[in-house]
């Protein structure tokens, strides 16, 4: 048996108020009856029928949230920067159950002994267990299946996720197959200056993107500085190559991971591990993943952002149906158009210095792919069924249900818009205004998107004063109860500084949407065609849209 070192009464109770003391952050909790009054519509826009309040407070820096079978909500807190994760849940009697704590006192007192390590990117419930992504120790990507009688058992592991971004989004198929989401290492497939920020590079010196299949790269290297100079080091400038790692630019093919292993990308894998396969590759960022009542699954697309050795200005974030492909990046934008295209173009005082006076392609599509036949362009029609504008943060996402008090959205997806990430996404260039800060509704037949719940006058919460805690920060998940209502995931204040994402503690809470207790109801909408039952016409084309507006001030 391992003994444990036992501090004495005196500096166990002084250790433990060295953290807890009085100045600490309430513990999350849910409001009573009397506190869920219905937030005025001066505050918060809604729809009609409907009555949005609060639900659960001060939580820090949450991620996702899901429901059991008893009806109890699970709430996953992210572990952003040096915070440890935490995993709970509240029964719908209000009481509070761990699923995973790491209470971080001094000497190890309270911690797990196989700890987990932020950030939790998803979180989703199945047949009594919670599945968790997550990182390990060393930064690798993993999938954590925790077992409501204290169990837990590893799914998948080893996933390349030390750069930029790491596994995301849950959703379990009808065919009882879990799917998941890894986004990318770097911003637009060149590891940069900006990687040096947030800090991985320095760990992790050797990580890149990995591609999905053999490619020939274009003679592309860029030029940026090389943080390592010195009298008895590396020259000022670094040359890096396209799924290179850090100043290295010397290869002119690149292959995929022998163990099947790539980034940017959905998996599948069995519930309880084994079988991991590669459903679609060529996605910068897959933060959401939901399937309909269909089977099809959806998920949310980051677009590149205006940073790093290779910037890029204006690639909208997305909605896409899963299609078993290359969804073009890092040659083609979110909504796949070539990143040639001039609205893209960052401007030549940000470009100029890697090198070029222009965006090119990356990849030499002619004659890349495993039997040397090309990449063939992403199929716009076929996968696009929604557009947002460039800095929105798409993040986790539901699909309107057949029956009960919102069917009358059904066909649609509904989408929380996490807000930007300027400056740092922006290459310290201003917005015009606040993108994102609200939840959407994308009709996904026509790309149709429009508002369904957001803040009055427009700004996120820490911008309205008094009334910080009765409006949307940045909402990042969104799920049905079983009571009918929808539920509203906010992540609370967070900025990104040095590339760095910092929360404020306790800023974090939950709102529901319910329907109005009465049984007037509104005019029902006209109901949106449904994709097609297996059988029918193949649905149309989408109608094309005109681009997002440019969001970054010149």
């Amino acid at each position: 048996m391992t003994r444990r070192r036992l501090l004495p009464g005196g500096l166990l109770l002084l250790a433990i108020l060295s953290v807890a003391g009085p100045g600490c952050t309430p513990a999350p909790r849910v409001l009573s009856p009397a506190e869920r009054k219905t937030i005025d519509r001066s505050v918060v826009e809604y729809p009609a029928g409907f009555e949005f309040q609060r639900y659960i407070a001060n939580l820090t820096g949450p991620s996702s949230i899901a429901f059991d079978d008893e009806g109890s909500i699970l709430i996953a807190e992210a572990g952003h920067g040096d915070r440890s994760p935490q995993i709970f849940g509240f029964r719908p009697d209000g009481t509070r159950f761990n699923i995973y704590n790491d209470a971080r006192l001094p000497f190890g007192i309270g911690s797990p002994r196989r700890k987990i390590y932020g950030p939790i990117g998803g979180l989703v419930y199945h047949d009594r267990k919670v599945y968790v992504t997550h990182r390990d120790r060393n930064g690798k990507g993993v999938i954590t299946a925790f077992g409501y009688d204290g169990t837990r058992k590893t799914i998948v592991a080893g996933m390349p996720a030390q750069g930029d971004h790491g596994l995301t989004d849950l959703a379990v198929a009808p065919n009882g197959r879990l799917y998941f989401g890894i986004g990318t290492a770097t911003n637009s497939g060149v590891v940069g200056i900006d990687n040096w920020q947030v800090g991985w590079v320095r760990k992790h010196p050797n990580v890149r993107d990995l591609p999905w299949t053999k490619l020939r790269l274009g003679a592309s290297r860029f030029d940026s500085r090389n943080p390592l100079a010195g009298l008895f080091g590396p020259g000022e400038k670094a040359v890096t190559g396209p799924f290179q790692p850090f100043d290295k630019g010397n290869q002119s093919w690149v292959y995929e991971p022998r163990n099947g292993k790539f980034n940017g990308a959905i998996y599948s894998v069995a519930l309880d591990g084994g079988d991991l396969r590669a459903e679609a590759s060529g996605i910068r960022l897959p933060r959401g993943l939901a399937f309909n009542n269909l089977g099809t699954l959806y998920f949310t697309n980051n677009g590149m952002e205006l940073r790093g050795t290779r910037p890029v200005k204006d690639d909208p974030d997305v909605l896409c149906k899963l299609v078993p492909t290359w969804y073009g990046w890092p040659d083609y934008s979110a909504d796949f158009q070539p990143i040639t295209d001039s609205r893209f173009f960052p401007g030549i005082d940000l470009i100029y210095p890697s090198g070029y006076n222009a965006l090119s392609f990356l990849i030499d599509h002619d004659v890349s792919g495993r039997d040397g036949t090309g990449l063939r362009p992403p199929p716009r029609d076929a996968l696009l069924r929604g557009r947002f504008p460039s800095q929105s943060g798409a993040a986790k996402l539901v699909m309107a249900p057949r029956t009960g008090p919102f069917e009358r959205f059904q066909g649609s997806a509904i989408i929380a818009l996490g807000g930007d990430r300027a400056p740092f996404a922006t290459g310290n260039q201003k917005l015009i205004g606040p993108v994102g800060y609200k939840v959407v509704r994308v009709v996904v037949d026509n790309q149709q998107v429009e508002d369904f719940i957001r803040n009055t006058r427009g700004q996120p919460a820490h911008r309205l004063g008094k009334r910080v805690r009765q409006a949307l920060e940045r909402p990042v998940d969104v799920k049905f109860g079983p009571d009918g209502a929808l539920y509203v995931l906010d992540m609370g204040r967070m900025e990104v500084k040095n590339g760095r994402e910092r929360v404020s503690a306790g800023t974090g809470q939950i709102f529901r949407l319910v329907p109005v207790p009465t049984e007037a109801k509104p005019p029902a909408e006209a109901e949106p065609r449904r994709e097609s039952e297996p059988g029918q016409a193949k649905e149309e084309a989408a109608s094309p849209e005109p681009p997002p507006k440019p969001q970054i001030v010149d």
